[in-house]
């Protein structure tokens, strides 16, 4: 629950200062540059706390976990035999999107 409060501060945040940025900033000519630049960490702010409160950041943290396809030996019986698997690529561990 304290991610999804973080989340949702970041993005509350981020959107006060677009509007602050956009709205006052702006509007003065020495700001111009400025008021972008702003602008654009507004952004980054309103996404990274919309995938922090939605929950999408936990998925960059993956486990080691063993390939289903070859049960972890990076190896699987084919037509000729011993063949490297397919799926994990010969290293036994779980793609990332097989973990989530």
């Amino acid at each position: 629950m304290e991610r999804r409060k973080k989340g949702f501060t970041f993005a509350i945040l981020g959107i006060l200062l677009f509007l602050i940025s956009l709205m006052l900033l702006l509007q003065i000519p020495d700001f111009y540059l400025g008021s972008l630049v702003i602008m654009f960490i507004a952004v980054v702010l309103i996404g990274l706390g919309g995938a922090i409160a939605k929950g999408y950041d936990i998925k960059l943290e993956t486990m080691a976990e063993e390939c289903y396809f070859c049960n972890g030996s990076g190896k699987i019986e084919g037509a000729r035999g011993s063949e490297v698997c397919p799926r994990c690529g010969g290293t036994g561990k779980a793609l990332p999107e097989d973990s989530a």
